[in-house]
């Protein structure tokens, strides 16, 4: 192939292919930290600019005279959220591999067939990309709104200016209005923010707010139903309370699972027993799920958890009644990222 039109189009989805998949990896690499999807973007860039000697196509290079140098889309900038990133630079991947795949129809088909499987072999992988930047809890503490509402909003406003990863929002005593009213509120303090926000017990209210997901208690409804209801792209979360209950959750739909209560906890009027540390480890080894430990965590026994490999710590009544909720939020947040 020596038409230089050719060649310039060749360079260029090169470039826009290698250049979008390097953006979802370093996203995965550097943020997400994981290794797997990595290393999957990875090994297709690497396919993508092995496929063809890119020194040719760099001859004709002429960036100064491409007509569409200046020319940018009015969406172009618009990115509120890694995931919209993931996505658009996802998309520019795809697209540049199908003209790579139309224009080496020209001369090699055998290239054509291999950027055919390379487009098809991304289709996979954003599918597993995408469902993983929707049911991801960073690591860190996570914040559940219960008790008093009057301060429902104003703790939700600390915990995203702390950077926490998760907000649940946990009204038992309530009636549904009430609850979508907070949910609402709590839903604008949390959007275009890395701090995931999930409703306790209620997926229909989860649904109707557009919450990040729901968390389910034992007696609430099952995790199949929930996921039928909600689809694939909310978060579901399931408390477990022994070893028995978090293997039989592995078996499930849900995204996380809380595990727990590992200290005594003053929260529940009739607590289940407490799981310890050694059975919080076990646990975290063996889920394939994010652990998040919960109950009767504070400020003095956080440290007991350095090593047991869960995800999260859960808090309610340490951030909450501390006598400066937002500083108390943010040592323990930093805490825990640095311990787990």
């Amino acid at each position: 192939m020596k038409d230089s039109g050719k060649l310039r189009i060749i360079d260029a989805n090169i470039n826009r292919v290698t250049e979008g998949l390097r953006v979802i990896e370093d996203i995965f690499r550097y943020y997400y930290d994981n290794p797997e999807v990595q290393q999957g973007i990875k090994d297709l860039r690497h396919r993508v600019a092995g496929a063809v000697d890119h020194r040719v196509s760099i001859a004709h290079r002429d960036a100064c005279s491409d007509v569409g140098f200046s020319s940018t889309g009015v969406l172009e900038y618009e990115r509120n959220t890694l995931d919209d990133i993931i996505r658009s630079n996802m998309k520019r991947s795809q697209e540049g591999l199908r003209v790579l795949e139309e224009i080496f129809k020209l001369d090699s088909v055998q290239t054509a067939l291999e950027m055919k499987t390379i487009r098809y072999s991304l289709y996979e992988l954003e599918k597993k990309i995408l469902g993983y930047t929707k049911r991801i809890l960073a690591k860190g503490l996570y914040l559940i709104l219960s008790g008093p509402s009057t301060k429902y909003e104003e703790l939700a406003c600390m915990a995203v200016s702390a950077g926490l990863p998760a907000i649940q929002l946990r009204n038992k005593s309530a009636d549904s209005a009430a609850i979508i009213k907070c949910a609402q509120k709590i839903r604008e303090i949390t959007s275009h923010t890395r701090t995931l926000f999930i409703v306790n017990d209620r997926p229909d209210i989860a649904l109707a707010v557009q919450a990040d997901g729901v968390h389910l208690g034992r007696q609430d409804m099952p995790a199949m139903h929930a996921r039928k209801i909600l689809g694939d792209d909310m978060i579901i979360g399931l408390s477990t309370h022994n070893l028995d209950q978090a293997a039989q959750a592995q078996e499930l739909p849900v995204d996380y699972i809380g595990f727990g209560p590992v200290f005594p906890t003053t929260s529940k009027t009739k607590p289940d027993p407490v799981t310890g540390i050694e059975a919080l480890k076990e646990v975290s080894f063996r889920s394939r799920v994010p652990v998040v430990a919960i109950g009767g965590i504070t400020p003095e026994n956080i440290g007991m958890l350095a090593e047991t490999a869960c995800n999260n710590i859960a808090v309610i009544n340490a951030a909450a009644e501390a006598k400066d909720p937002f500083e108390t939020m943010t040592a323990l947040h930093k805490r825990s990222v640095a311990i787990l």
